[in-house]
């Protein structure tokens, strides 16, 4: 029996009497076991206490992560929004000028699906971890966003090109053609059938012909190169002026040329003086305008 316990005793000073406890081996046994099954649990929990704060915290990183990103996928989305209104505005400028200029407008292009419509910023509405990560449609449609910004963009880019190149070719155009009064003077014979005042019969005038004080200075209308310079028979001192896109325009009975063949001339530049030189009645100048080789009423085009 008294191998089935354990004795203990306790000495509490040199003159004390001792005292005897005794335990049995099955209670020690027990004790021993629960004590270590406390201890494992006890491990355990620290175990899993340790894994569940990574948890946590690669959990909070994650959220932070997402809310970062949906606040820089907001900024994108305000951002391609004012995009889209600026190109928008281009566009109906693109459309006005390509009225001004003749052009045909632009093809229309489509709208991509959802551009300017409500972002969603209610966290809860959203799948993923909090609801801060962004879905796969809406990845989808800011691809969709971005590749037709990128489109529009290349076909404004084209239209402004194009637009710039017709414009210049317009501004050189105006440049050109004659459209300012050569001489200030008045009108003494129109364009058109008349009758010669040498011959009496009816001939066709293929200019105007303005009277003028003698040595009044001659411009050019338009901006020009000279082909010719020098005395012709009936047109006496003469001028011929080549504009390009078909224009051409002759002076006549000039007292005295300023310019030379080859010389280019801009509109408003002195070309020579008013004379009665050649087949002449008196001081004035005969004025022809030519486009395409056909003789026109210069008065077409004078618009100052």
């Amino acid at each position: 029996m008294k191998h089935s316990e354990y004795q203990i005793v306790i000495f509490p000073g040199a003159t004390s009497t001792p005292r005897r406890f005794s335990l049995k081996r099955r209670t020690v046994s027990i004790l021993l076991i629960s004590g270590l099954i406390a201890g494992v649990l006890e491990i355990a929990f620290l175990v899993q206490y340790v894994s569940r704060s990574g948890e946590i915290w690669e959990l909070q990183s994650l959220r932070s992560a997402a809310e970062l990103h949906r606040q820089q996928t907001t900024a994108l989305s305000s951002s391609m929004e004012d995009i889209h209104k600026q190109l928008s505005t281009m566009r109906e400028i693109n459309i006005r000028l390509r009225m001004v200029l003749g052009l045909d407008p632009p093809k229309p292009v489509q709208l991509p699906s959802g551009l300017g419509g409500k972002e969603e910023t209610d966290a809860s509405t959203r799948p993923g971890i909090g609801g801060e990560l962004l879905s796969d449609e809406m990845t989808a449609q800011l691809q969709h966003k971005i590749a037709w910004l990128s489109r529009e963009a290349d076909d404004q880019g084209r239209h402004m090109q194009e637009l710039a190149t017709v414009v210049g070719e317009r501004k050189a155009q105006w440049a050109a053609t004659p459209s300012i009064w050569p001489v200030r003077g008045w009108i003494s014979s129109k364009f058109g059938q008349r009758t010669s005042p040498f011959t009496g019969k009816e001939t066709m005038h293929g200019g105007i012909d303005i009277s003028a004080p003698a040595h009044t200075p001659v411009v050019a209308p338009g901006a020009g190169t000279v082909i010719l310079a020098q005395f012709e028979a009936g047109l006496g001192n003469a001028v011929i002026l080549t504009h390009g896109y078909g224009m051409r325009t002759t002076y006549g009975h000039l007292a005295k040329m300023k310019v030379k063949l080859g010389q280019t001339v801009k509109r408003g530049e002195v070309i020579g003086w008013v004379g009665s030189t050649g087949l002449s009645t008196g001081p004035h100048l005969h004025y022809e305008v030519e486009h395409r080789g056909i003789g026109v009423d210069p008065l077409h085009y004078i618009i100052e």
